[in-house]
């Protein structure tokens, strides 16, 4: 009798926590559901006011930027999510708060430099992709988001999934709002997409700031920031050799003086985005228990996570094929049709990102900077090569085709990293 009670009682908290898994998974779906319905009705009136170059200079800016992040931010997100279940929320906020503290002092003095630095680089090229004003627009939002990513992952971490909801819902209709006036009431083009954006992030800037440093002093602990520097800089060269992994592409097309057919592959790796953006919701429900379970060593509960993400992974993938011509053929107002071949195999790409989420999360928690290292170096090199071959033998197809390859090495070899740390603990 005893045990049928006992049974009874550990599956209601099962239960229970499933279901509240559950509620924070459609809380976190909402995202992508309020960014695709805006996109649905915004995605038509971009194609019409701007150019297949245009989106190609998106593209482009979009990638130097995301290259050059990781020295905006410094890592330190990384870091905080690391120590997030090894702190008491006291010391976490003050610890949060110094390393706000310092990013801002530090961009402060780097910023203007990266302008400096990517003008001079571009000039000595000598690229057909012009440099203002698109250039400070996009790497400016760069900065700015920083703040902002530091106080997403904060709600996720916390487990805070409607405040979470408020901040990147709130965000994205902002975005589209501010983006749509400028681009079409104000006539700017591009300048107004990369406008719209800028201006959100800089309202969103300050929120987070004001959320991060609430009941905070304004100083800098040192030991914190002497302790954060140490902990990332090792993953400091293994993050940099993993962004051209990404973001290489854009790159290498920009040197095939296409900027038309660069525009059509923009165009599809951005809608195939939208498969990523509808996925990650579910991994960043699961994200707080795989930092949790890798650390706990709880490793039964960390692989049926990790399987579930991937049979969903698969699903979405195939049912993306079955309709991307449809929901190309509308979001760009029939001007673009030429982008499907490209948005099919960026939502390969798509879902592999997830998976390597998963991957880099665990060796992440398990604090393998090395490891991190070793495989992002090894995927920075297969990537310069196959993007550049698949460049100069199949155009534009062939880098599509590379960077799906690239992500499927990547996570190879980290999920083989992290069996071999898991079996000897």
């Amino acid at each position: 009798m005893m045990f049928a009670k006992a049974q009874k009682l550990v599956l209601s908290d099962l239960l229970a926590k499933y279901m509240g898994s559950f509620k924070s998974t459609f809380v976190y779906m909402l995202v992508p559901v309020v960014s695709f319905s805006l996109s649905i009705y915004t995605s038509p009136i971009f194609a019409r006011h701007l150019s297949s170059e245009e989106f190609a200079y998106m593209g482009f800016y979009a990638s130097v930027g995301s290259l050059i992040n990781c020295f905006y931010g410094l890592l330190f997100q990384t870091y905080y999510m690391s120590i997030y279940f090894r702190q008491e929320p006291k010391e976490l906020k003050a610890t949060l708060a110094s390393l706000t503290l310092f990013s801002l002092g530090w961009n402060f003095l780097f910023f203007p430099l990266s302008l400096v630095l990517l003008n001079q680089a571009m000039s000595l090229i000598g690229g057909s992709i012009p440099f203002f004003p698109y250039a400070i627009l996009a790497l400016a939002t760069q900065v700015f988001a920083v703040y902002t990513g530091l106080l997403q992952a904060t709600y996720r971490l916390g487990k805070k999934p409607i405040m979470y909801f408020v901040l990147a819902a709130g965000y994205r209709v902002l975005t589209m709002a501010l983006s749509i006036y400028f681009v079409t009431s104000a006539d700017m083009g591009l300048t107004g997409r990369l406008l719209g954006t800028l201006v959100t992030e800089v309202v969103f800037f300050v929120v987070a700031i004001r959320s991060i440093m609430d009941g905070q002093a304004f100083v800098i602990q040192k030991d914190i920031i002497k302790h954060a520097i140490r902990t990332v800089l090792p993953l400091l060269p293994a993050s940099f050799l993993y962004l051209p992994v990404l973001n290489f592409d854009n790159l290498v097309l920009e040197r095939l003086n296409n900027p038309t057919e660069m525009g059509f592959y923009n165009i599809g790796k951005n809608i195939a985005n939208y498969l990523y953006m509808a996925l990650f919701p579910f991994y960043q429900t699961m994200e707080p228990d795989i930092y949790k379970y890798a650390i706990t060593q709880n490793y039964k509960v960390l692989g049926r996570i990790s399987l579930m993400l991937v049979l969903m992974v698969v699903v979405c993938v195939i049912g993306f094929w079955l309709v991307s011509p449809y929901i190309i053929n509308y979001l760009t107002a029939g001007r673009y049709n030429n982008a499907v071949k490209y948005a099919n195999i960026h939502a390969v790409t798509s879902g592999l990102m997830i998976l390597f989420s998963i991957s880099s999360s665990v060796l992440n928690a398990l604090q393998q900077s090395r490891q991190l290292l070793i495989s992002n170096m090894v995927a920075c090199a297969v990537c310069v090569a196959s993007y550049i071959a698949g460049g100069i033998y199949f155009d534009q197809l062939g880098v599509a085709y590379a960077t799906a390859m690239t992500f499927m090495i990547l996570i190879i070899l980290q999920a083989s990293f992290s069996f071999k740390k898991l079996s000897m603990v």
